[in-house]
């Protein structure tokens, strides 16, 4: 199957494949890589990382992606929110004060947007190769203030996420 892209809708929020019929699904991994080196603020009593500090490094990795095709001030000057939906994290084992980090996050794109973006969240000690953490983060779109669910994307913006590589 080829993948690229031979035309966007923003109107319609799809794509038109290249050698596919127009129900075809694209999906596509976007993969982003960020460095953590745990702070001394960040140990708890057991000297260990607290377990709140991971959900803040996924919630790094996933703006890296968002702010991609939505920067906070535009979203803020259109009444966009991206609130989480859905967090989850395992922890695998322990990491230190002046660990290196690696997170990996993930997502999938796809050309129908149905309602969430799902990130997933791997976090790797770089000297040792174990993965300490994995997790997942699920966001909508919102109106802001009012909450109201954003059942599609504004074409514009649609179109600049579709074209993340």
């Amino acid at each position: 199957m080829n993948s690229e892209i031979t035309s966007v809708d923003p109107k319609k929020q799809s794509v038109q494949l290249k050698g596919n019929d127009e129900s075809a699904v694209f999906k596509r991994s976007l993969i982003r890589k960020i460095s953590i080196m745990p702070g001394f603020h960040q140990i708890d009593m057991m000297g260990v990382v607290h377990n709140g500090e991971f959900i803040r490094w996924f919630e790094e990795g996933r703006l890296r992606i968002l702010l991609e095709v939505i920067p906070l001030e535009c979203a803020q000057q259109r009444g966009i929110a991206l609130p989480v939906i859905e967090n989850r994290c395992k922890y695998h084992t322990f990491c230190r004060y002046g660990d290196r980090l690696v997170l990996t996050t993930s997502h999938r794109i796809s050309s129908e947007y149905r309602g969430k973006l799902r990130f997933m969240h791997s976090l790797v000690n770089e000297r040792t190769k174990v993965e300490v953490a994995s997790g997942e983060t699920v966001v909508t779109l919102v109106e802001f203030p009012s909450g109201n669910l954003i059942k599609q994307w504004p074409s514009d913006l649609w179109e600049r996420y579709l074209c993340l590589k």
